[in-house]
């Protein structure tokens, strides 16, 4: 069995679905049988773009004649019947780990990462909202099976297409093996070349309104007056309507401790997180929220807001409250300070949880799926 999978994001994409391509398919390569490949196929980038592949004899390498933008456009927009298989050559599978799938002679199947196209437009890109309103139904027609990346999303996919259930399967993802907290030492020449100090929250993620900073920082200024010497830490790369937000940070960095690192590379995140009195996380809508469990696996208290995908990945290991109301995240920010067997207790339960989360675990489900879905 040949399976393709499309490697554009791992490419392109630091974070978010490139990380969960690439993490993918680096657990999925040494899985595969003698007999079978996985067919790591792109649009033509630039050098600058090579980015890391897995190794190994199960890998083949195919770069399309187009770029990713044309590709796109020929088979998402266009509608071009030309099938996959024209590039690649016969496949027993096709895998679209962002969201769409291309033509193909084979049974294909598709991850959808969130729907806050459908659930939260306000905070989706009106070109995106639009690309992704028409092209993911198309896609849901053509696959044989769609996976979700939470029970959430699972739930809501068969719930807005109206999926038998049995087509939809949660596959949670991992966390990056040997992701822990670095040396106390190590840590702190981070925070220092950074010029980060001790003690802040964290925030982590795209700096955009679904993840909701403004609650943060409300919460933070009404925090910050009976904890002198306390600081907000926001890492992430500005994203759709950051301006705004943006905007408020800088505000608030003016009058208080909040600190903005803007995008934070992967080795550095670690110390970040080990060191934080814990992770805030109060975002309006999240498909997975894995800053969540990278926390976890750091050993970091979390805060997330209730009732979403990144309280289902915590369990028991995070303080959950409603994302509209500043107050209350002030409060179990409080509560998180003052009360370290709480704090204590939260990191143990983060610690206990996080090896149910791992890529290989993802990998091997994916890799089930796969056949079974190839055996038709």
């Amino acid at each position: 069995m040949r399976v393709a999978l499309d490697y554009t994001a791992a490419l392109t994409q630091q974070a978010g679905i490139g990380r969960y391509v690439r993490e993918l398919a680096q657990a999925l390569a040494p899985l595969f049988e003698p007999e079978e490949r996985l067919v790591l196929w792109h649009g033509r980038l630039p050098k600058r773009c090579a980015g890391p592949r897995p190794g190994g004899a199960a890998v083949q390498d195919v770069e399309l004649p187009l770029s990713p933008e044309w590709v796109t456009r020929l088979w998402q927009r266009l509608r071009a019947p030309l099938p996959l298989e024209w590039f690649t050559g016969p496949l027993g599978l096709s895998h679209g780990p962002d969201f769409v799938v291309p033509p193909s002679r084979a049974p294909s199947v598709v991850t959808i990462h969130d729907l806050s196209f459908l659930v939260v437009p306000q905070y989706a890109h009106p070109r995106l909202r639009a690309y992704l309103s028409a092209a993911v139904p198309r896609s849901l027609q053509r696959v044989s099976a769609v996976i979700a990346v939470s029970e959430q999303v699972r739930q809501e996919v068969i719930e807005h297409y109206r999926l038998p259930p049995e087509r939809v399967v949660a596959i949670p993802h991992g966390v990056t093996t040997g992701l822990a907290a670095p040396p106390v030492d190590q840590s702190r020449r981070t925070l220092d070349r950074l010029g980060i100090r001790e003690p802040y929250f964290l925030m982590v993620g795209t700096v955009e309104p679904r993840k909701n900073h403004m609650t943060a920082l409300e919460a933070f200024s009404l925090l910050a007056p009976r904890y002198p010497g306390l600081a907000l830490v926001i890492a992430g790369r500005p994203g759709w309507l950051s301006d705004p937000v943006m905007q408020a940070i800088r505000a608030a960095g003016a009058r208080l401790p909040v600190r903005y690192v803007g995008p934070v590379a992967d080795g550095d995140l670690p110390a970040l997180y080990a060191r934080s009195v814990a992770l805030i996380y109060p975002s309006w809508y999240e498909g997975f929220g894995l800053p969540v469990l990278e926390a976890m696996a750091c050993g970091t208290a979390v805060i997330t807001s209730v009732g979403g995908a990144p309280a289902q990945v915590a369990g028991e290991a995070a303080l959950v409250v409603p994302p509209g109301r500043p107050e209350a995240l002030a409060e179990a920010m409080e509560r998180v300070i003052d009360d370290s067997a709480l704090r204590q207790r939260l990191v143990q339960e983060g610690q206990r949880r996080v090896p149910s989360f791992s890529w290989e675990r993802a990998a091997r489900q994916h890799l089930e799926l796969y056949r079974r879905v190839a055996r038709g």
